[in-house]
């Protein structure tokens, strides 16, 4: 009997960078809705997703990363967990790129939303039984504030029982920290909007440079095209449009290659100006690690 298949394969994507090698991991993606977003009306981010050759759909792209390298394996977010039927691939992306939960060294979290912290526990105990975590102290104090918590209201009670699951998991070997290099070569640096902590990896390697820009963009077809366009996810929606507009300044002047949380495959993209804009330049998939 044949079963078609209903789920990409295992999706990856390496690049170097110097020294180290990155790969793209999907955890898959998240159905939702284009009322998420807000400053576009749902006709034109349909017709901007048309224009990039993506099907018309709301689906926001989940992934993590692995840097390999220097004696290091590390994740740089981990996925949901499977958290509300979101994503789930990222254990199967992990094996067949060949990481075991024991090879990690270090987790770099980019936020604590639980599309990145779920897939660091199970049933509540640490997957990586290694792995220091590495966190903005920011970002730690938003979710570990329970004042905050008590006044975010109880549709935002999961995501801070997600967030505070993980941080707890891990607290003897969470780190807190600042802007500036965490690891040799990989520099934290402050993204803050989307959360109050919210941040990106810089990683340097000779002459090479990849920012991880985390959640710069969730559906960046539309975003890039139109960085006034927030998200319903966004802690403070001006703050975040505002980091976006500023991001995508430096990487078109700086020619930057970029990864992000919520990009589709390849996993690595440029940004060009298009007239008073920006345009999304996908680095392509190539057969040899380029």
């Amino acid at each position: 009997m044949t079963i078609q298949p209903d789920v990409q394969a295992p999706a990856l994507n390496r690049r170097k960078v110097g020294d180290y090698v990155v790969t793209y991991l999907s955890d898959g993606f998240l159905d939702g809705s284009f009322s998420y977003l807000q400053g576009i009306e749902a006709a034109e981010a349909e017709s901007l997703l048309t224009a990039a050759h993506r099907p018309p759909l709301a689906h926001i792209a989940i992934a993590s990363y692995v840097i390999q390298g220097g004696g290091r394996t590390v994740l740089v977010d981990a996925g949901t967990g499977g958290f509300n039927g979101w994503g789930g691939r990222f254990p199967v992306a992990l094996a067949a790129a060949g990481v075991e939960p024991a090879d990690v060294d270090a987790v770099l979290l980019t936020h604590a939303h639980v599309d990145h912290v779920g897939g660091l526990t199970l049933h509540g105990k640490p997957i990586f039984p290694k792995a220091e975590v590495i966190i903005s102290e920011a970002e730690a104090a938003f979710w570990q504030d329970d004042a905050i918590m008590a006044s975010a209201g109880g549709d935002a009670r999961p995501f801070f029982d997600a967030a505070r699951l993980a941080l707890d998991a891990y607290a003897p070997r969470l780190k807190r920290v600042g802007a500036g290099e965490v690891l040799p070569g990989i520099a934290l640096v402050p993204l803050p909007g989307h959360t109050p902590g919210h941040s990106g990896y810089h990683i340097q390697s000779g002459a090479d440079q990849l920012l991880i820009w985390a959640d710069i963009t969730h559906m960046a077809d539309i975003q890039i095209r139109k960085p006034e366009v927030t998200i319903g996810f966004d802690v403070d929606p001006d703050q975040a449009r505002a980091t976006r507009m500023k991001v995508l300044d430096q990487v078109a002047s700086d020619r930057l290659a970029v990864a992000g949380m919520h990009l589709n495959m390849p996993g690595f993209l440029t940004v060009e100006r298009h007239g008073a804009g920006y345009a999304k330049v996908d680095l392509p998939w190539t057969p040899s690690l380029l």
